[in-house]
């Protein structure tokens, strides 16, 4: 009786160590946990900067340019003189109508006196009704000539204002065209100097032409923003909002044009200048777990949760989008939950598992130069 109580504990410890070494270790996994947070929906595509306005300046009248008083590449403001032409013959054109409607006036309160006395005359019965008649007819004939010089002054003026020509709006110049001492056509086809609006600035861009519907629904709900970045996305240049959708899909490429515009103080957007778009077209709150730790089956989505024994559970996963390699949750997922991100491929329902937290990104990518466990797959 003695010995067989000797021997119960060491068959015991005995019995234990084959069960430990029988049960396989804990596979070595990493896991993040899934958050809830705002995640946009939005469409990429590459766009152009193209200024809001652009135009070639050009003389309205024949003339020898006096001043150009503006540098290349200055910002002008709108009515900032641009060019100045030789005015003499045009101050000359007006002041000689000025003087012919002065002798016109001068004849035309005459003749109107003239009437107004062999009205009175008339009257009496000393004067003719034809010569009445008569002088009536040359008042009106000078009120009209009144009115004619008054026409011909009109004219003087405005081919004396177009001697001058001004910025039509606030933007950049261009390359000047002409320089002072030249003689300069309204039929120039080159013109003065092309003025550029820089701020505020568009950008031109194309999105999917099927996606119309979202597009049109986040213009209506105000949130249609996008924001624009260099074309290898290292760096945002600026952020605006969509305000023009074009009226058809072009049936060629099914793409429907747009564009937005944006705040250009800073001079970041220049026009020509190729970006990369993102545009906005729907705000959503729920869990967000990076696409990485979301495994592709033939029945659809799944993820790895480890539950509090330590042990995966294989869940069924739907998602609403996917917005720069984070996903919107709809269902499988909860906020909380501890979801594998690197090891799937080695472990099944039921596995127990070893996790390391998740140190990279929450977009699912590594820090650099370093690795995680587990991250083979």
């Amino acid at each position: 009786m003695l010995v067989v109580l000797a021997i119960w504990p060491a068959a015991q410890a005995k019995a234990a160590e084959d069960k430990a070494q029988a049960e396989p270790a804990p596979i070595p996994v990493t896991a993040i946990t899934a958050t809830h947070e705002r995640l946009d929906r939005v469409i990429y595509g590459i766009g152009t900067v193209a200024p809001l306005q652009s135009v070639t300046v050009r003389p309205r009248i024949d003339g020898q340019v006096l001043e150009a008083p503006f540098s290349e590449g200055q910002i002008v403001q709108k009515g900032d003189i641009l060019l100045k032409l030789d005015d003499s013959q045009l101050r000359s054109d007006l002041n000689s109508a000025r003087a012919k409607r002065a002798q016109d006036e001068a004849q035309l309160k005459n003749a109107q006196a003239d009437a107004e006395r062999y009205e009175t005359l008339a009257q009496k019965g000393v004067a003719a009704t034809s010569t009445l008649e008569q002088k009536r007819a040359t008042s009106q004939q000078y009120s009209a000539a009144v009115d004619y010089d008054d026409a011909i002054i009109k004219n003087a003026e405005t081919q004396l204002s177009f001697a001058t020509v001004t910025a039509p709006f606030t933007g950049r110049a261009g390359f000047r065209q002409v320089d002072p001492g030249s003689v300069i056509s309204a039929s120039s086809t080159t013109g003065i100097v092309t003025i550029t609006q820089m701020d505020p600035i568009g950008v031109s861009f194309v999105a999917p032409g099927d996606r119309f519907g979202e597009i049109r629904e986040a213009m209506r709900e105000g949130i249609a923003t996008v924001e624009v970045s260099t074309t290898d996305a290292s760096r945002t240049l600026a952020k605006g909002s969509l305000k023009i959708m074009d009226n058809a899909v072009d049936a060629d490429n099914g793409s429907i044009h747009l564009r937005a515009v944006f705040d250009n103080g800073a001079q970041t957007l220049w026009p020509g200048l190729p970006v990369a778009t993102r545009l906005t077209v729907e705000t959503r709150e729920g869990v967000v777990v990076p696409d990485k730790a979301l495994a592709r089956s033939p029945a659809g989505l799944y993820a790895y949760v480890v539950g509090k024994d330590g042990k995966v559970e294989k869940r069924m996963v739907t998602t609403a989008f996917v917005t720069d390699a984070r996903a919107l949750v709809t269902k499988g997922i909860a906020e909380g939950d501890q979801v594998v991100m690197d090891g799937q491929s080695r472990i099944g329902d039921g596995v127990k598992v070893a996790v390391t937290p998740w140190t990279g990104t929450p977009e699912g990518a590594l820090p650099e130069g370093t690795a995680q466990a587990g991250a083979s797959q």
